[in-house]
């Protein structure tokens, strides 16, 4: 069993875009303090650094879903990954946050574009099963890597050449992602779909909207005209929007597509993606504004989480549910996340001891193991003819843990001290894993769902 030249040119082309999409979005954590330095930036514009490119990327995807099928996953691809590059570039040359904020949309953009067919390419393109399974643990392990090494990469870029450097080093890949693809990458099928634009720009605005409401309360709040006139439009389009859900009548999200098992998959990546990136996005700030480490120095102390994050989910994910099922796998993380977080709680406020961050970490990162298990378990509980949109939606939600938990923390600060934010979130973290745990073992009792999939996906 060998793989031809035009498999490994396509699978390397595919890891590499996949590599730099989930880099950027947390290598940016790690250079926040020199960005608030430099830039004079408040730390309600330091968290919309962080979260425009995810907010772009999660409002986007299910839209950008549908669009691939319409001009073909190669275009979509070569497309995304060209808009990436723009941003990176633009990124690279901002000098106000403004500018960066743009760039910064500009590159969510093109993840989202490019994010929800790297799977579908990967399946057209390498046919034999055995081979396919090879070519597709690569590329999730590709991803791990991605997440696992983003502090440490982005800490010695920062460190070596400044913050800028961080994106300017995308130019270089992504220009061989597009010459690899445009060589090597076998078209899929066009689809003539519909877009159901109404929808798409409904469900754009209702993220947008909420994030932002949300994130700039205080501006809103001295606004009684703008709170008015922007509730009565939240609450007409969600009435709208929640009626035709109800009647079955959307297109985008279907209601057919929410089983007890879904909702338990939407939740439990929420959660995870919720405590993972805010717990390393008030750690960032916590290393280097408390305990004045260099930017480099905090890269290597999240390698134990970043590390065991990567190993466990390429790894002991596939063994763990073998062993345990999918319900007990997504459970055990959850709870590995609630130990962590307790364990830095204490940390924080009883015993100051390094060991403790590090078995904290490494809790934290074992939890990793929940991120192939989610899309395999949706599959499982989805029809076949929703696969693709419960693929997004998977997306959607954990990026929007991402979003909520950065913003969450932005708030906090500007209403405590660091300390008291660090353990006011961990306690928000707690909850919300309780929550999402006790909704899964119900969920797990009651609900009667089994559609059959071979297919199956492993999304960071």
């Amino acid at each position: 069993m060998r793989f031809t030249r035009q498999e490994i040119i396509s699978l390397l082309s595919i890891c590499i875009g996949s590599f730099l999409i989930i880099l950027d979005s947390n290598i940016v954590n790690i250079i926040i303090p020199d960005l608030r330095e430099q830039l004079s930036l408040t730390i309600s514009q330091s968290s919309w650094i962080v979260n425009s490119y995810v907010l772009a990327f999660a409002s986007l995807i299910l839209f950008f879903a549908r669009w691939s099928k319409r001009i073909g996953a190669k275009n979509a691809f070569i497309a995304g990954i060209t808009v990436f590059m723009v941003g990176s570039l633009f990124c690279g040359l901002s000098d106000s946050f403004t500018n960066l904020l743009i760039s910064r949309i500009i590159q969510g953009i093109g993840a989202a574009l490019f994010a929800p067919i790297a799977t579908k390419l990967l399946s057209s393109i390498i046919i034999e099963p055995q081979k396919r399974a090879i070519a597709f643990g690569i590329w999730s392990g590709t991803s791990g890597i991605g997440f696992a090494f983003s502090p440490l990469v982005g800490g010695f870029l920062n460190e070596l050449w400044g913050w800028q450097s961080i994106f300017f080093i995308n130019i270089p890949f992504t220009v061989i992602v597009i010459l690899t693809a445009f060589i090597s990458i076998k078209d899929v099928k066009k689809e003539n779909i519909s877009m159901f634009f109404k929808e798409q720009i409904t469900v754009v605005f209702f993220i947008v909207t909420f994030v932002y409401a949300t994130h700039e309360y205080k501006i809103i709040d001295q606004s009684s005209l703008l709170l008015t006139v922007g509730s009565f439009m939240f609450l007409f389009f969600g009435w709208r929007y929640s009626v035709k859900f109800k009647q079955g009548q959307t297109n985008v999200i279907s209601r057919q597509m929410f089983t007890k098992l879904n909702i338990s998959s939407l939740i439990n990546g929420f959660a995870y993606n919720f405590s993972i990136y805010g717990i390393m996005y008030f750690l960032s700030l916590y290393f280097q504004e408390n305990l004045h480490l260099s930017s480099f120095e905090t890269g290597i102390k999240f390698l134990p989480l970043t590390l065991s994050g990567m190993l466990i989910s390429s790894f002991l994910s596939p063994i763990l549910v073998n062993k345990l099922g999918k319900a007990f796998t997504q459970q055990l993380c959850l709870f590995a996340i609630v130990a962590g977080s307790m364990l830095l709680f204490i940390y924080f406020i009883i015993f100051q001891t390094p060991i403790f961050i590090a078995i904290s970490f490494i809790l934290l990162g074992s939890s990793g193991a929940i991120a192939p298990v989610l899309m395999n378990a949706a599959f499982l509980a989805t029809n076949k003819i929703y696969h693709n949109e419960i693929s997004s939606l998977v997306n959607l939600t954990r990026q929007m843990g991402s979003i909520l938990s950065v913003m969450t923390v932005s708030i906090m600060l500007e209403l405590f001290a660091k300390e008291t934010t660090i353990l006011y979130f961990l306690i928000v973290t707690i909850i919300v894993l309780i929550v999402a745990y006790i909704y899964s073992s119900w969920a797990n009792k009651h609900d009667i769902h089994n559609y059959p999939c071979t297919a199956s996906s492993h999304s960071t």
